[in-house]
């Protein structure tokens, strides 16, 4: 006899071997026991999670010779031929190949014969939202309305796809993922029926590795056992999937928090020397902290699926980190994840998130210029509106800066008054025009706050150049004047040439997402975007040669700085 495929030859015979649906198994039982038997169902869900399984074991216990019965006996001529695929009276359709509008019309012909050797006349519908729109509304009446010996169970990994009007004339059951539990627990019986020996751990990543599908988990494991010859060890198990053993995820997690970035690159070699999967590492790494973060904030057990012995290991290790900087390196991973994919050398982009989880201040830098921009922006505004109200003579009492220079004393006793007092002809001055509008401001502060946004947006566009030039050069909109945004670059000269060949994307981009249709005109220097920073340093160089700043000199910078109508000088 040929050999038979594990998944094949454990495919559950009974709603006892089904695996993970316990709501669904109970509630069709509970219809054998009471006898109200829908006319059609819809079950879906991701693949190898038991669809047309329980449907082969739903129409076994319909026309079981002691059915309907929650319990079908596996025994009677109706079970067997079921069983082995060869009852008329249950029809299994491929919708994907059998997709059209003559076929229905074939179907609703042969509804109409009554079964021929069974109570049931089953009609199973695989990958139903392959079906044409004409061939789903050929099919409405007879769904709705079928004999009633008959019952369509349609299957499907995408319900989406299906229109109101069928969704609306079948009793869905979604059918989840399995977990690794009781993913482990079918693995075991497998192996015990079949006499191999297995270290557990070997089951544990056969599990974790079929991402919740029984058909993938029987798969790799009939794999398995062709690669370690009737026994399976963890190691082989590894080697097999091209996947990094946990403990390689517990390491790199000790070096961060020991902030040893020698430890990390090292761990990193043995994996790339291993022939490891760098793509693979990345998910599994991502998930690795991911799971650390869950379990930091105290969520739920089940939004974890591991087993009990490594979800222990993992509080310990949860606790010994802030979730701040779990979110930090998240975001790193995420995006290096992101960058492997599309990078000629992988391997350095790993080794470059891999020292950045180490350092340990990098979590306070990386908050970035675009807060220190907006707050630089509302000092700006406040200044602005107080000097407003002064000229208007709101205020009571003369501003207050918080960076006022001294009162001068000088050999012709000057003092600086606020000018309410001073006649009002002799304030007929020209008043200072502010540099930018408030819709300016408005627009520039909406930018900065939605620059975050561009950036992931051009990944998800694979303008991989683009990003890479604004993330090394620091790039933030700096200054809006009259729908022209200027940036601010705080790497090399030559990443400009290359956002500017680019400028029509970002424009584009910003539109989609702020709603601002705008023009990157070009780059404005750190030394005019930062003038109080630029004349800090100016004048702590004068201070060091010993220059001394003139009495004229202190004057028209006070004057600068509020306004020619706003001071006055006064002899005393």
């Amino acid at each position: 006899m040929s050999y038979v495929a594990l998944y094949r030859k454990y495919r559950p015979q009974n709603f006892d071997d089904i695996v993970g649906q316990d709501a669904i198994v109970t509630t069709l039982k509970n219809q054998l026991s009471t006898g109200k038997i829908g006319h059609a169902y819809l079950f879906c869900g991701m693949r190898g999670t038991g669809k047309t399984s329980t449907a082969r074991v739903f129409a076994k216990a319909l026309n079981c010779e002691k059915g309907p019965t929650p319990n079908p006996c596996n025994v009677c001529k109706s079970c067997r031929a079921i069983s082995s695929g060869s009852m008329i009276d249950v029809i299994e359709m491929d919708a994907a190949s059998n997709r059209g509008i003559d076929d229905i019309r074939d179907l609703r012909e042969k509804v109409n014969f009554a079964p021929s050797e069974g109570r049931y006349k089953v009609y199973i519908i695989d990958e139903v939202h392959m079906l044409t729109t004409e061939a789903f509304n050929a099919l409405l009446k007879t769904l709705e309305e079928p004999p009633a010996y008959v019952v369509f169970i349609l299957a499907t990994t995408e319900p989406n796809k299906l229109p109101q009007t069928i969704l609306s004339r079948c009793m869905r059951f979604d059918f989840t993922r399995i977990s690794t539990a009781q993913m482990v627990s079918r693995l075991r019986e497998v192996v015990a029926d079949t006499g191999i020996e297995t270290e557990d751990k070997a089951l544990v990543l056969i599990a974790q590795s079929s991402q919740g599908s029984v058909r993938d988990a029987l798969s790799l494991l009939d794999k398995a056992i062709a690669y370690g010859d009737k026994k399976l060890s963890y190691d082989d198990i590894l080697t097999l999937l091209g996947a990094v053993s946990h403990e390689v995820f517990y390491d790199i997690s000790e070096a961060v928090l020991k902030s040893s970035s020698a430890a990390v690159l090292e761990i990193l070699d043995q994996v790339v020397k291993q022939g490891k999967d760098l793509f693979r590492f990345m998910d599994d790494l991502l998930e690795h902290f991911r799971n650390l973060l869950i379990v930091r904030i105290n969520a739920d057990r089940n939004l974890i699926d591991v087993i009990d012995e490594d979800y222990k290991r993992l509080q310990q290790l949860a606790q010994r980190y802030t979730e701040e900087k779990l979110l930090s390196i998240i975001g790193i991973l995420k995006d290096a994840a992101n960058d492997v994919k599309w990078s000629s050398q992988p391997k350095i982009v790993v080794e470059t998130a891999l020292v950045k989880l180490t350092l340990v201040d990098l979590w306070q830098r990386e908050e970035g210029y675009i807060a220190r921009i907006q707050h630089l922006e509302e000092q700006v505004a406040a200044l602005q509106k107080k000097l407003e109200n002064m000229k208007q003579g709101k205020l009571d009492e003369p501003f207050q800066g918080e960076n006022l220079p001294p009162k001068p004393v000088d050999s012709q006793k000057k003092t600086l008054v606020d000018n309410k007092d001073v006649p009002e002809k002799e304030n007929q001055s020209e008043k200072p025009k502010a540099d930018t509008t408030d819709s300016d401001t408005g627009i520039i502060g909406l930018l900065q706050k939605d620059w975050p946004k561009v950036l992931e947006r051009l990944s998800s566009q694979r303008k991989m150049t683009l990003l890479s030039t604004l993330k090394a050069g620091k790039v933030v909109p700096a200054k809006v004047e009259g729908r022209k945004l200027f940036l601010l670059n705080h790497g090399d000269a030559v990443y400009e040439e290359i956002i500017l060949g680019e400028k029509h994307t970002i424009e584009e981009i910003i539109k989609e997402i702020s709603n601002v249709d705008i023009t990157v005109k070009g780059f404005v220097s750190k030394e005019s975007f930062f003038p109080l920073e630029a004349e800090a340093q100016d004048t702590d160089k004068s201070t060091e040669k010993g220059e001394q700043v003139s009495d004229e000199e202190f004057g028209q910078k006070v004057i600068e700085l509020f306004g020619k109508d706003n001071v006055i000088f006064i002899d005393e």
